[in-house]
């Protein structure tokens, strides 16, 4: 008896076929709350370190919610053919410089950390280019 591995295994999904919505709702969402807390832990934390207002913090939250999701739209939905992938990624925060973003934040303030992304993300932007 020859059997292939794939006539045990009974996936939720194949290679270019759709899932069903109601295992796709679930996956989704745990996909968005997943991302939702990505993306807020770094903020709450350097924001801590910096001594930022929760007024600022709540602030800081809401940019990088609205952001991330322009980012995924931008992603899914290539501009020019040429910006984003066409593919359901989903952009958010980085956790990589969390440590030095809040050593500098508790030393020289919360606009220092501004001017250094900005200033890297110049840098790392025309790179990329």
């Amino acid at each position: 008896m020859d059997m292939d591995i794939y006539d045990i295994i009974d996936n939720i999904y194949k290679l270019d076929e759709t899932v069903p919505v109601l295992k796709a709702v679930p996956f989704g969402l745990q996909h968005i709350l997943a991302m939702f807390v990505a993306n807020i832990a770094p903020i709450l934390k350097v924001g801590g370190a910096s001594g930022l207002s929760d007024k600022n913090i709540a602030s800081l939250i809401q940019s990088a919610m609205l952001i991330a999701g322009i980012g995924t739209l931008i992603q899914l939905f290539p501009i020019f053919r040429k910006i984003g992938s066409g593919l359901p990624i989903v952009m958010g925060i980085s956790f990589t410089f969390v440590s030095v973003l809040c050593f500098i934040g508790a030393k020289y303030g919360y606009g220092t950390i501004m001017g250094a992304v900005l200033v890297g993300g110049i840098i790392e932007g025309t790179l990329g280019l």
